[in-house]
């Protein structure tokens, strides 16, 4: 029997799988090409004939409008141009008609074809008639308007005559008064008065038929036609007979002729007869116009059934493609069950012969490779898998021998591990020397995040002012939420001087009252703003039944948290990050052990990298390519904040995958009523005084003007020491605030010129240097009182509200309250650390300063002043400020007073820690 092999028994199983895939996919391309051509064969015969039905019922309506507006040409061309519409848009009936008949043999010949055709030639024929003769009786009215003119004057003028023959014979009665008037008169009243009137008579008969004849162009109707004539013929007797009473017998012959043209107009071939058959086009254009709307609405009727016709037979064309599609759609449904029974079988098969064999041969690989070598495995086959089955039986055998041989090498291995021990020294020599430079870069950062602090501060002054401000709670909440921030990384910096310092501080925290969902949701806000700008997918995962309130060091573990979300968004291109929350109760204290856990799709790490990601500036490779941002101290600051609250970070990665990290931290539960109120606002009020800001830094105007008004005072600004005095001069203050370093010129300058006007404000001077609000430095600035940059506006309240303070102390109260307040604002631990630096610093500073050259000296005097000013040292910083301003150097008695103030400096800053809780190391200033 010829034996399969392997390769072809699996390609038989994938073919047959292939021709039923195909068997599928063919018979759907079918079904669904047939439904394609079926639906597009309807609509190829459904929507002609309803764009057809549609164009028929246009033209129709165009018909009827055009057929009213025929009679109304009054031009040959407006006449042509009327029927030539009406004739394109019947052709256009009749050929919808004929398209509609051929769409479907069921839909009938209409009669009506060329009728309406005809109809129009009919009514353009009578139009073109009629439009000749209103043109030939126009002509024929105006000409009987000329001769009716004419006659008028001419029947004026024998009247006329008529009126000087009765004139002239009373006259002559009147002449011969001897002679009796009676035969005279009578001859005037027979002849002359009875011809006037008679002339009367026919110039009102002249002038009536003339009228009427202007009328017969607007008759239309018989009646009033056949009326009119035997009138004007009744007329133009009685005109006739009175002609003969004229006086001159050329006027009765010149008006006999113009009455001739009157009566012409009577006659067979005048006028009224051709007005009376332009009545009658008329009216068998109207009766045309009828016959020829009846026509086309029986047209349009027959394309509204063709079309309905033409509608129902698709109708019936997708019932029947209906049925098909079912019918062919259960035959699809058939063969596709048919596959999926085949392959079931298939399946089944290769599971069986190919499958389970090869899953047991992985099993006996994986044993023998864990040193678990059991007994020979049984041969199944003579295919491919079963000499991999024989192959196995070999290799373990061979594994069994290669462990008899693993006994003969343990002392070259011992040969080999001192070897490994000297690499391993070497290897430990040169990363003493990477980590001391690492923490030269760590002494960096340390000094500069103590630089930082200054901006930071004036970061924080700004977003109270914007908190108290603000309008509306979601922008209150936005501004809280920076500000919280703004807080947090004044702790976060203070951290790194912690890491930064070779002292382990790991057991002094500042734990307090948080509620939990609080700091979530600030870290969700981190975690979405940080996503956006990916495009990232966030979650966020808090359980339902986690404590509402736990006690803690809740900048510590936002600040890991931060660090962990930072470093998922940054290592993540696409994909999801997600915070999860939960927690546990410790069996031991019985309190919270809470857990954060980031997760993300990010790049992933190696097994190799999981063992170095929490060491100080370690990166992977992956970042250094991609060019992501860092210097890898992000986990190695969360790692040892960790240890700091007592809790765990542990890292679970996939290179490709993903990684998540978790930090679990013990609690406790926490008391609702003793949570910080982050909420307190900055003071109010409504003093209603007139203030002059003089400052010259942009931000200290902003954050000055917005305490000042907050307090209900008129804030003025000014740049400059020029524009102060000059607003002073110009304006009316109760209060003028006075930055002490102006560009053009000094505050105590300022000052003094304000003071020298009449009825001069109160003055206060600001100062970034420490100088005491004492009366000797108040009376040799000229002003009332002196106020420490940051402003403060519980200060400013006070000034405004209070009079001049008395004589400030010159024990060590005020550095005893600097202290605390740093305490207050910063936490025992970083005001300690900066004490602990500020007096470790301190001797060389002053070495710098006593043997430095001048430019050094001034420089290092300048950077201790700043230092010193933190801790309200103000006789120091006084004589740092003469060092600073001496252009030729200090001389060797201000350097006495220095090294003097110095040491008082250190002695009143020790006692002053002591004596607010806090621990330093002894030391010398010289």
């Amino acid at each position: 029997m010829k034996r399969t092999r392997f390769d072809t028994r699996l390609i038989q199983i994938l073919s047959a799988m292939a021709v039923l895939a195909i068997m599928v996919g063919v018979a759907a391309i079918g079904v669904n090409r047939y439904l394609v051509r079926s639906h597009g064969d309807l609509i190829q015969s459904n929507l002609p004939a309803m764009e057809l039905a549609s164009r028929v019922g246009a033209s129709a309506e165009l018909v009827g409008s055009l057929a009213a507006t025929f009679v109304q040409a009054d031009t040959k061309d407006g006449l042509e141009r009327i029927s030539g519409a009406l004739k394109a848009a019947v052709e256009r009936i009749e050929t919808g008609a004929r398209e509609l008949r051929n769409m479907s043999p069921a839909v009938q010949t209409t009669q009506q074809e060329g009728q309406a055709g005809q109809i129009i030639a009919r009514m353009t024929d009578n139009a073109h008639e009629e439009l000749r003769l209103a043109q030939q009786i126009a002509e024929e009215s105006r000409d009987i308007a000329r001769v009716g003119g004419r006659l008028d004057a001419l029947i004026e003028a024998e009247t006329d005559l008529a009126r000087l023959r009765i004139t002239a014979g009373i006259a002559n009665i009147y002449s011969e008064p001897d002679i009796s008037p009676r035969p005279a008169l009578d001859t005037l009243a027979d002849q002359y008065f009875f011809a006037f009137e008679r002339l009367t008579e026919l110039a009102r008969i002249t002038e009536a038929g003339r009228l009427q004849l202007q009328q017969v162009p607007r008759l239309f109707a018989p009646e009033e036609l056949e009326n009119l004539q035997t009138l004007l013929a009744e007329r133009l007797v009685l005109a006739g007979r009175r002609i003969s009473y004229m006086p001159s017998l050329t006027a009765r012959t010149e008006a006999e002729e113009l009455l001739q043209r009157f009566r012409q107009a009577l006659a067979p071939e005048g006028m009224i007869k051709l007005q009376e058959k332009r009545a009658a086009l008329h009216a068998a254009i109207a009766v045309d116009s009828e016959k020829l709307t009846d026509v086309i609405s029986v047209m349009s009727v027959q394309a509204r059934e063709a079309r309905d016709i033409v509608q129902a037979q698709g109708l019936e064309k997708i019932a029947t493609a209906q049925r098909r599609a079912s019918l062919m759609t259960m035959g699809l449904l058939a063969i596709v069950a048919a596959a999926v029974i085949a392959g079931a079988i298939l399946w089944q098969y290769a599971r069986r012969q190919l499958v389970a064999r090869l899953g047991n041969l992985s099993r006996r690989i994986v044993a023998v490779a864990e040193g678990t070598y059991g007994k020979p495995l049984s041969i199944t086959g003579h295919d491919e898998i079963g000499r991999m089955e024989k192959a196995l039986n070999i290799l373990r055998r061979r594994a069994i021998d290669a462990t008899r041989l693993q006994t003969h090498l343990e002392d070259a291995v011992l040969a080999r591990t001192g070897d490994v021990v000297a690499e391993m020294k070497a290897v430990d020599a040169a990363r003493a020397e990477a980590e001391a430079a690492d923490r030269s870069k760590t002494e960096f950062l340390a000094r500069m995040s103590h630089e930082i602090r200054t901006p930071l501060n004036g970061i924080i002054g700004m977003l109270s002012l914007l908190e108290s401000e603000a309008v509306d709670d979601d922008h209150r909440e936005r501004v809280k939420t920076a500000h919280k921030s703004a807080r947090d990384l004044v702790d976060i910096t203070n951290d790194i001087l912690d890491y930064a310092s070779s002292e382990d501080r790991a057991n002094r925290g500042n734990p307090v009252h948080f509620p939990l969902r609080e700091l979530v949701g600030q870290l969700g806000h981190q975690l979405q703003s940080l996503a956006a700008d990916k495009k990232l997918e966030v979650v966020i995962d808090l359980a339902e039944d986690a404590p509402l309130v736990l006690f803690g060091d809740v900048v510590k573990l936002r600040q890991i948290v931060g660090n962990l979300i930072s470093n998922a968004v940054k290592y993540t291109k696409r994909g999801t990050v997600t915070l999860s929350v939960d927690h546990a109760m410790s069996p031991e204290t019985g309190q919270p052990v809470v857990s954060f856990a980031v997760s993300d799709t990010g790049v992933g790490m190696t097994r190799e990298t999981i063992d170095h990601a929490f060491d100080a500036y370690a990166r992977t490779e992956e970042a250094r390519r991609s060019g992501i941002e860092g210097l890898g101290l992000g986990l190695a600051i969360s790692r040892k904040l960790t240890e700091a609250l007592g809790g765990a970070l542990s890292v679970e990665s996939e290179l490709g995958i993903g990684s998540r990290f978790t930090l679990t931290a013990p609690l406790e539960t926490g008391d609702l009523a003793s949570i910080a109120d982050d909420d307190a606002q900055m003071p109010t009020g409504n003093l209603g005084r007139d203030v002059l800001v003089i400052d010259d830094h942009a931000v200290n105007l902003i954050v000055a003007r917005g305490y000042l008004e907050r307090l209900g005072c008129t804030v003025s600004l000014a740049a400059t020491g020029t524009t102060g005095v000059e607003a002073a001069k110009t304006a009316s203050f109760d209060l003028i605030l006075i930055d002490l370093d102006l560009p053009d010129m000094r505050g105590e300058e300022v000052a003094a010129r304000i003071n020298a006007m009449p009825g001069a404000p109160l003055l206060v001077a600001l100062t970034a240097h420490l100088i005491d609000d004492t009366k000797e430095n108040r009376d040799r600035l000229g002003v009332a009182h002196i106020l420490s940059k940051p402003i403060s506006p519980r200060a400013l309240t006070e000034v405004l509200s209070a009079s001049a303070p008395e004589d400030a102390s010159q024990s060590g109260d005020a550095v005893l309250d600097s202290i605390r307040g740093d305490v207050s604002d910063l936490g025992p631990e970083t005001t300690g650390l900066i004490l602990r630096e500020f007096l470790a610093d301190l001797p060389a500073a002053m070495k710098s300063i006593r043997s430095g050259p001048v430019e050094q000296q001034r420089k290092a005097a300048h950077r201790l002043k700043g230092a010193a000013s933190n801790f309200q040292l103000h006789q120091f910083c006084s004589d740092l400020a003469k060092v600073e301003t001496a252009e030729q150097g200090a001389d060797d008695e201000l350097l006495k007073q220095v090294d003097s103030s110095a040491d008082e400096a250190a002695v009143i800053l020790r006692a002053a820690a002591g004596q607010a809780g806090l621990q330093t190391d002894a030391g010398s200033t010289k």
